[in-house]
């Protein structure tokens, strides 16, 4: 065979080698986090419902749970009945309690009240709202449920207006799962007393352990 023929086999089969070359592996290894499913949306948590906006206690809730000796002090702040500012703790405790009544005593501590019965027990019946503070057969108005912020702490609470049979009107914050007790109260002039310039706003100190 002369060179000739010899020169032009040679390129005749050396692009079929390359051709049959394996391929050169990839030197970075795959990124496997792409093929991975996000989970962040399915671990996330789901958002807390909102609390139902509603009474949060029965009457037979309250009685069961409220029991002679209990005391609760107020911040008290505004002004009473004469359009005098007050500023003064207010204590309320229950004296007696029965299947049916409720016997309370309340009055401010530095500044204590000097009308007539002032300390003797008010009594009334047991009904779905707080002894202290009590109301009869008020009309009743769901207005929000919050938390709320007092000197006593943060509560889940719910704001409820009264306007009681005798003229009273109360804005009260019912805390959701301590029956019997508001967190604040705001007590308003009453709608049966001409010249009543009541504006008094009671927030709860603390808690009774």
């Amino acid at each position: 065979m002369n060179t000739r023929w010899i020169l032009a086999l040679t390129l005749l089969v050396a692009p079929t080698l390359a051709c049959d070359k394996p391929d050169k592996p990839d030197d970075k290894p795959a990124d496997k986090a792409a093929d991975q499913p996000d989970k962040t949306a399915e671990e996330a948590p789901a958002a807390a419902k909102p609390q139902k906006l509603e009474l949060p206690w029965r009457q037979e809730q309250i009685s069961a749970a409220i029991k002679p000796g209990l005391t609760l002090v107020y911040k008290q702040s505004g002004k009473d009945a004469a359009g005098k500012d007050v500023e003064d703790d207010y204590q309320c405790q229950i004296k007696q309690a029965s299947a049916t009544e409720v016997g309370t005593v309340c009055n401010g501590v530095n500044h204590p009240s000097k009308d007539k019965g002032a300390n003797e027990v008010a009594t009334a019946e047991w009904t779905g709202f707080s002894p202290f503070f009590a109301v009869s057969r008020p009309e009743v108005k769901l207005v929000e449920r919050a938390e709320l912020t007092v000197p006593a702490g943060t509560f889940d609470a719910v704001q409820v207006e009264l306007a009681d049979f005798f003229g009273a009107n109360y804005t009260v914050w019912m805390i959701a799962d301590k029956p019997g007790i508001y967190a604040k109260v705001h007590k308003r002039p009453n709608s049966g007393a001409e010249g009543d310039q009541t504006d008094l706003v009671f927030e709860l100190s603390a808690l009774p352990e």
